[in-house]
């Protein structure tokens, strides 16, 4: 097959384009819902001025594609915190914290994902809601009204980057169903990610680039060339590209090339940098033993699509 510069142009254009405002009103009508179901749940009055509920993901942030259009709410409890150190040896030299006592509240990790659930079923119906997940608690999409909804039962996390507890960040811990817990950091993906698609650095390409970055990959597996990658990933390889290499060239076609063959070169072998590549939240590196993702997997995805434009 061979495509043609304007094919292309008009290909590449509607990758990096937003969701419709019908989807846009789908989504942010989940969203209501979801606060509705947690505010009218009676076994939460008296705590509900130390829960948050917020939008994060690429609903939050604005990457959402059609075929990826579900929507992330965070249902967080303020009303105990979990805490850790960056690294262990920092921890080590750690002094006791004097204000720290033991929490004896109702919502420990267990009751709060069971008390969500049923905040959940009790709003939407107990057959529109998935408890089976490890992470998320699923509201099943209803067709023409709202998307698929992903909930997420969540804690306020703070991480101490220094000893004495002056240097933190917060974030938010999720522990899941049967074993084991996430710790993520939603609030600095999102201030990060809205700077760098400023008017003064990028001028609204990073966003652009990244659900070109996305809509290029469900091409790819819908033309059975590449299995399936997470959506986040395409959003953070979309990050890591320099601002300067985002603004290179003026028509559509151009600077997505440009921008595409930067993330591929960076990933080669003799480029690669393991601590030159982050998540949007800075906060952690892209690639470690525990991601889902490896190196191989960005370049198989930047080769590919590269071929599949037929870029020279």
């Amino acid at each position: 097959m061979t495509i043609t510069d304007a094919d292309r142009m008009t290909l590449v254009n509607r990758w990096v384009q937003t969701s419709s405002p019908t989807e846009q009103d789908r989504m942010e009508r989940a969203e209501r819902m979801i606060v509705n179901a947690i505010d009218s749940h009676k076994p939460f009055d008296g705590y509900r001025d130390s829960f948050r509920v917020y939008a994060k993901g690429s609903y939050a942030n604005q990457t959402n594609v059609r075929l990826d259009s579900d929507v992330d709410i965070v249902v967080e409890s303020h009303h105990s915190y979990f805490d850790d150190f960056l690294t262990p040896q920092i921890k080590q030299a750690a002094t006791p914290d004097p204000g720290w006592s033991a929490y004896e509240g109702p919502w420990v990790p267990a009751t709060w994902r069971i008390e969500v659930g049923t905040a959940l079923k009790n709003y939407f119906g107990a057959s529109e809601v998935d408890t089976s997940g490890e992470v998320a608690i699923v509201v099943k999409e209803k067709e023409g009204s709202r998307p698929s909804t992903d909930v997420v039962p969540a804690f306020k996390f703070i991480r101490y980057d220094s000893s004495d507890r002056t240097r933190k960040v917060q974030g938010s811990k999720v522990f899941k169903k049967t074993a084991g817990a996430l710790i993520n950091y939603p609030a600095q993906q999102l201030a990060n990610g809205n700077d760098k698609n400023s008017r003064w650095r990028t001028n609204g390409r990073y966003k652009q680039f990244a659900r070109a970055l996305k809509n290029g990959e469900n091409a790819l597996v819908d033309a059975g060339l590449m299995r399936a990658k997470p959506s986040y990933f395409m959003e953070c390889l979309a990050y890591n590209v320099p601002d300067n290499d985002l603004t290179q060239g003026t028509d559509t076609s151009a600077w997505f090339r440009w921008a595409l063959a930067t993330v591929h070169n960076r990933l080669q072998p003799d480029e690669y940098d393991s601590e030159g590549w982050v998540e949007p939240n800075e906060l952690k590196y892209l690639f470690h033993p525990d991601q889902k993702w490896r190196v191989e997997d960005g370049r198989e995805l930047t080769r590919k699509l590269w071929d599949y434009l037929e870029y020279e």
